[in-house]
């Protein structure tokens, strides 16, 4: 009885979602809602058997969210840029040094200050659908089979082919490290690890029993600290997996839910990720719209809800400054938030 009880909870609390959702994310919704139901009728075919390989790192148990106490951190709004004015297209974001923003959109980069004035823009290559700017001074560009060197002005400086012979990579996220630039290859569904010459010194995300990241969305999101840990988005598993730059793998956080903020709800999140640079990790989710802060543990410190992103959006582009100001890119709205760390502890900010 209790069992049907919960069910009839998360169906009553999942159509309320779906009244104030688009198509797109009633879509995900409701094949996050097939799953919850086949688990509550059927527990032994629930979810698939945990893959033993990997190296679990639990969250705390499950709580509605009326029942969970204050989160560690909150964060408010700070800036919109709008300076920026994108008109048709925005598909990342980075911080370089000095946290100088570069915006890659409608077509080319965008310099901002931190107040939003555009400092300098450049065309890119056709295709171009991920950016990165690197402490050298390089900015990096990612499009189908190709990663592309620019300085700051927009003067190309190089690059290199990536994926296998006659199977050119989806380039989704270029994160440099020392000399080294790691790539995630969205067609073979691993982050591939190259010098600057372009030779592939290994892979990131094929290991054991684990044949690559499940991605139903078609991107892979990823970033790597100061000390080589890679956190990886595998949304099709619902979680955030964690290697060091030789490809094993430390462990891994995350789980399907739809009634705890920790989990991850729809078809497939969180989408895209950026480490802070006191380590703790920040991703984004679809259909709920929402940016989460998270320690390597996999402990929620932080939510920061939909009510800042249009809920259209199938990714929320993120970047991390030096202070720990979030910074989301909005691809719907065309616009670029900043959250700063509210320096109160204890709340969070529009679940």
């Amino acid at each position: 009885m209790e069992e049907h009880q919960s069910s009839k909870e998360k169906e009553k609390e999942l159509l309320e979602r779906l009244r104030q959702s688009s198509p797109a994310a009633i879509a995900g919704a409701f094949v996050s809602f097939a799953s919850a139901a086949m688990g509550a009728q059927s527990k032994p075919h629930s979810r698939p058997a945990a893959d033993p390989s990997l190296v679990q790192i639990s969250l705390s148990e499950a709580q509605p969210v009326s029942m969970r106490t204050g989160l560690e951190l909150q964060y408010k709004q700070s800036q919109v840029l709008d300076a920026a004015k994108f008109r048709k297209s925005l598909q990342g974001i980075s911080v370089g040094p000095g946290d100088t923003i570069f915006a890659l959109g409608d077509g080319e980069v965008r310099e901002l200050g931190y107040d939003g004035t555009v400092l300098g823009t450049w065309k890119v290559p056709e295709g171009a659908v991920c950016i990165t700017a690197g402490l050298d001074g390089r900015v990096y560009i990612g499009r189908k089979g190709r990663v592309e060197f620019f300085d700051r002005k927009g003067n190309h400086q190089g690059g290199f082919d990536v994926g296998d012979p006659g199977r050119p990579a989806a380039v989704t996220s270029i994160k440099p490290f020392g000399r080294e630039l790691l790539v995630a290859d969205a067609v073979a569904r691993l982050i591939r690890r190259y010098d600057m010459n372009g030779k592939q010194l290994g892979t990131i995300g094929a290991w054991k029993k684990i044949k690559g990241f499940m991605l139903p969305n078609g991107a892979l999101d990823m970033d790597v600290d100061s000390k080589g840990n890679v956190a990886a988005a595998d949304a099709g598993r619902h979680r955030v997996t964690l290697w060091d730059i030789n490809g094993s793998l430390i462990g891994n956080f995350g789980k399907f839910g739809l009634t705890s903020p920790d989990d991850f709800v729809g078809c497939c999140n969180p989408v895209n990720l950026a480490f802070a640079p006191d380590g703790k990790i920040v991703v984004s989710e679809k259909v709920a719209g929402r940016v989460k802060v998270y320690d390597r543990a996999g402990k929620l410190l932080a939510v920061i809800g939909p009510g800042h992103f249009d809920p259209k959006c199938a990714h929320l582009h993120l970047a991390v400054d030096s202070k720990g100001r979030i910074l989301v890119a909005d691809p719907v709205r065309l616009e670029i938030k900043v959250f700063s760390p509210a320096g109160t502890p204890g709340g969070r900010e529009n679940l």
